[in-house]
């Protein structure tokens, strides 16, 4: 039983060798790595160059810049109005399109000329502007009696002069009486005012059958006398309504026959206990 050799465990001392293909993997894993980067780095600044140069040529080349604006609807009517537009859009001319902003050229514009009605300015790339504009119809010929000076106009919807020393003989003849020339730069006759003579003569023509010749507007004295194609005038006050003063001359035709009688005036301006007073005048 203890007569047995005793066994000794033995131990490999030696270091176990590295595979070769394990440092090769590693190797392609490391130059794929680098690789990736190499053309994301590449690729990135591509786009950063393509974006720098897109950046250039839209903004900072002249390639994009403003080279002329062109009136699309210019006619021969309206030809001197868009010489003045496109006088007043000449500063534009060399700036950059894009950075152009076309709503505050449109406000310009028709703050500018108070003709316009209406305005729109698109861009043309690469470098134009067109411009489409409408202005207010003209309504009447104003023919201003000063102290000093007799002026005629023809001026728009909104009461502004148009023309000078013109007239149109389709259109109705207002004439306005001031102390001091009117200054044509600003509304010859205020907008609400310019409505009230018209619809009254529009108004009176239709409901009495009668045309009228000629208006007369005294501004101070707040009156409008409507000529008519038999030689009366009806006074009107421009702080009432016209509808109301013509009611009281429907309800005086009976005892004033326009028609047939002749009347130096009828003023409805006034107004009675009953509301219905008339003043008039019979030609002699």
């Amino acid at each position: 039983m203890f007569g047995k050799p005793r066994r000794i465990p033995t131990y490999n001392l030696q270091p176990k060798p590295i595979s070769h293909n394990r440092n090769l993997e590693f190797a392609k894993r490391r130059g794929a790595s680098i690789l990736t980067k190499l053309k994301k780095l590449f690729t990135l600044s591509f786009i950063i160059g393509v974006i720098g140069l897109i950046v250039y040529i839209l903004f900072f080349s002249s390639f994009f810049n403003i080279k002329e604006t062109v009136i699309i609807n210019r006619n021969f009517e309206n030809q001197a109005i868009s010489d003045q537009v496109q006088s007043a859009l000449k500063t534009n001319i060399g700036k950059n399109i894009f950075a152009i902003k076309t709503t505050n050229l449109e406000n310009k514009i028709l703050n500018t000329f108070p003709e316009l009605e209406k305005i729109k300015i698109s861009k043309s790339f690469p470098h134009n502007l067109n411009i489409q504009f409408s202005e207010f119809p003209m309504v009447a010929n104003i023919v201003n009696e000063s102290n000093v000076v007799k002026k005629s106009y023809i001026i728009n919807a909104t009461g502004f002069a148009i023309k000078e020393n013109l007239e149109d003989p389709h259109l109705p003849y207002i004439r306005v009486k001031t102390d001091e020339p009117i200054n044509p730069k600003e509304a010859v006759i205020e907008k609400s005012k310019l409505n009230y003579i018209l619809d009254a003569k529009n108004y009176y023509e239709d409901k009495f059958g009668m045309k009228i010749k000629e208006i007369l507007y005294k501004p101070i004295a707040r009156e409008v006398r409507l000529r008519t194609e038999r030689d009366f005038s009806i006074w009107l006050d421009i702080q009432k309504s016209f509808e109301e003063q013509f009611k009281k001359l429907k309800k005086a035709i009976v005892k004033l026959d326009i028609y047939k009688e002749n009347f130096e005036y009828i003023d409805l301006r006034i107004a009675g206990s009953s509301g219905d007073k008339i003043v008039y005048q019979r030609r002699r």
